[in-house]
């Protein structure tokens, strides 16, 4: 896994209505904020990687900074806090058709929880299923798109993003 890290500095006012100027729209899923402080005033700087939404730029003789709508990630409406993400879990097929397997690597007993959500983080799928070490899901109800499949059992859960033809 490669990490990439950009960082820069520049205190800039927002977009005005004098400057209203629509530079382009991107799409995607994910984004992240952080706070700076400069000069006694405290800034929040999010960056997203090709969020949907519509753009605007504000130049200056020096920079060109793109602003627009960052949405929160989908993966907190997903993912249950304080329950470990470490649910030892193979997966196939994927992508998928009428049905997904799971098999689980470690020992499992109670309840598997399993759920999928679609991309926007809206549960469109959930069953409650008793323990077994593997278990097959039958999806064929569902339409084909990309999904998030979450699946808890033994107070702890795991999470992937599945697509189904």
């Amino acid at each position: 896994m490669t990490y990439i890290c950009i960082a820069f500095c520049y205190a800039i006012n927002g977009q005005t209505s004098s400057n209203k100027i629509l530079a382009r729209s991107t799409v995607g899923v994910s984004g992240t904020s952080e706070k700076l402080t400069v000069g006694g005033k405290t800034y929040v700087i999010q960056q997203s990687i090709g969020q949907s939404s519509i753009t605007g730029t504000h130049k200056t003789n020096k920079h060109a900074l793109r602003q627009g709508f960052i949405q929160p990630s989908v993966w907190n409406k997903i993912i249950t806090k304080n329950v470990p993400l470490n649910l030892e879990v193979t997966l196939y097929p994927n992508p998928f058709t009428n049905f997904i397997s799971l098999v689980f690597n470690e020992k499992i007993s109670g309840n598997v929880t399993v759920a999928l959500f679609d991309l926007t983080g809206r549960k469109v799928f959930t069953e409650v299923l008793v323990a077994n070490q593997e278990l097959h899901i039958k999806t064929n109800h569902l339409p084909s798109a990309s999904y998030i499949l979450r699946v808890a059992a033994n107070r702890k859960q795991f999470a992937n993003h599945i697509i189904k033809n």
